[in-house]
C-alpha cells in the first residue's frame, strides 16, 4: 500500500518567517520528505537550509541532482535552478523560468504530481503573484491534496489568494494547523497508483513546447524574458501564456513584468527627452548668436513642447508628488 511521503511547498516574499513557522514543529521520524521552493534571485547566496535546520529536528539541505528523496528531510531548492522531481529522484535544472522566476515553484509542484500522484501534498505560503496555482491544479489533477496558508494571516496574501481564486485549493488553515496536518497526513496510506515514466527533463520540455499551436493560440503579447510570442493556453478555466522558448506566465506574473517594462521605458524616454531639449537649447544659442532669430524660436517652440512632453511624464512617475513631498519634509 503506497503512503503519502512528499510535501512540496513553495513561498516567495515573506516566506522565510512562514517557512521557519511551519517547519518547526515537524517531528524528526516524519514519514514524507520536505521539498521546498523559495523565490530568490538568481545571484543570490541561499543560507535557507541552516535557517530551516536551525528551526526544528528536520535536517535541510540544498538539493543535489540526481539525489534520491529520504524521508524527515527538507530539500530546498537552490537559486539560479528549478527544482524537479523525476521517476524518483531529484532533478535541478536550469531550464525557461515560469511567472519570472528560477526556481520557480509550478515545476516543482508540476513534476511532483506527474511523480508521485495521489502521494503529495502541496503547500502555498506567503507570497506574491500566482506562482504554483497551476502546480496546485496539477497535483489536483493526479490525485493529491492541495493546501495553503490562510491570505489573511499571510506577511503578502497574494500568492494564496490568487491559488484559491483559480480553484486550485482543498483547504485552507493558518500556519500553525498547516504543520499540524502535514503531520497528520504523512504516511497516511493511499491507493497504489503508478506514476508517470517521464522523460529526460530537456526531452520534456521540448515536448511541451513542440504543440504549442495545437494547445493554443498566438495571443497579442510578447515575452518579456526574450521578446517572442506568447501563446495563450487554458487549463482548467485558467489563462496563462508561454513562448516558444519555454517561458511561462500567469495572468498575475505577466502583468507585474509588464508595468516593470513600462516604468523603464518611460524614464528612458524622460532621459531622452531633457537630453533632446539640452540640444535644442545649445541649438538655439547658436541661432541667436549668429542673427537667425527666426530659427531660434522654431527651436525654443520645441523646447517648450519638449518642457510639457517632459512635465507629463514626471507625473506618470509620480517625481512631482515626490519632490513636493520632499520640499514639505
Amino acid at each position: 500500500m503506497a503512503k503519502i511521503d512528499t510535501i512540496v511547498v513553495g513561498a516567495s516574499a515573506g516566506g522565510v518567517e512562514a517557512l521557519n513557522r511551519l517547519v518547526s514543529p515537524l517531528p524528526a521520524d516524519l514519514p514524507a520528505a520536505l521539498f521546498v521552493v523559495l523565490h530568490f534571485p538568481e545571484s543570490s547566496v541561499s543560507v535557507l537550509p541552516t535557517i530551516l535546520s536551525r528551526s526544528g529536528p528536520l535536517p535541510a539541505h540544498h538539493a543535489v541532482d540526481g539525489e534520491t528523496p529520504e524521508n524527515g528531510t527538507i530539500y530546498v531548492a537552490p537559486p539560479g535552478r528549478h527544482m524537479l522531481l523525476h521517476n524518483g529522484v531529484i532533478r535541478l535544472v536550469l531550464g525557461p523560468k515560469e511567472n519570472s522566476n528560477r526556481p520557480a515553484i509550478d515545476p516543482l509542484f508540476r513534476t511532483a504530481a506527474r511523480s508521485n500522484r495521489n502521494r503529495v501534498v502541496g503547500i502555498l505560503l506567503s507570497g506574491l503573484l500566482d506562482d504554483g496555482s497551476l502546480g496546485q491544479m496539477a497535483i489536483q489533477r493526479h490525485g493529491g491534496r492541495t493546501l495553503c496558508q490562510d491570505p489573511a494571516e499571510a506577511a503578502f496574501g497574494d500568492m494564496p489568494r490568487n491559488a484559491i481564486e483559480y480553484g486550485s485549493i482543498d483547504t485552507v488553515l493558518p500556519l500553525d494547523a498547516l504543520a499540524e496536518e502535514i503531520v497528520r497526513l504523512a504516511g497516511q496510506p493511499v491507493e497504489d497508483v503508478p506514476g508517470e515514466e517521464m522523460p529526460d527533463p530537456t526531452e520534456m520540455t521540448l515536448r511541451e513546447l513542440h504543440n504549442l499551436e495545437e494547445r493554443g493560440e498566438p495571443s497579442i503579447f510578447v515575452c518579456p524574458e526574450c521578446k517572442g510570442t506568447l501563446f495563450q493556453l487554458e487549463e482548467e478555466g485558467v489563462t496563462h501564456y508561454r513562448c516558444h522558448v519555454g517561458h511561462s506566465y500567469l495572468s498575475e506574473s505577466l502583468s507585474a513584468e509588464q508595468e516593470t517594462e513600462l516604468e523603464a521605458a518611460l524614464w528612458t524616454a524622460l532621459r531622452a527627452l531633457k537630453e533632446h531639449n539640452e540640444l535644442l537649447k545649445r541649438m538655439a544659442r547658436r541661432a541667436e548668436g549668429q542673427g537667425f532669430d527666426l530659427t531660434a524660436q522654431g527651436y525654443r517652440k520645441k523646447m517648450e513642447d519638449g518642457a510639457h512632453q517632459i512635465e507629463l511624464l514626471r507625473h506618470v512617475l509620480g517625481l512631482a508628488r515626490r519632490e513636493v513631498g520632499e520640499s514639505a519634509a
